[in-house]
């Protein structure tokens, strides 16, 4: 297997994994797991947790 290779099924596994917490961390039907899958996604997506918190408390 070639690199390339490797790190394109790297990538579509990160993507999806990233989606399916998405996906329930917004439509899940309890609370706990909802709040489960948003601080998974906040620990993948280290960098965006601050851009966003600066979006919602309306800085810039």
């Amino acid at each position: 297997m070639t690199v390339g290779l490797l790190s394109a099924i790297a990538a579509v596994f990160y993507g999806s994994t990233v989606s399916v917490l998405a996906l329930t961390a917004t439509f899940a039907r309890r609370r706990t797991l909802r709040r489960e899958a948003r601080s998974t996604l906040s620990v993948l997506m280290r960098g965006r947790t601050v851009e966003s918190r600066a979006a919602s408390d309306g800085r810039q």
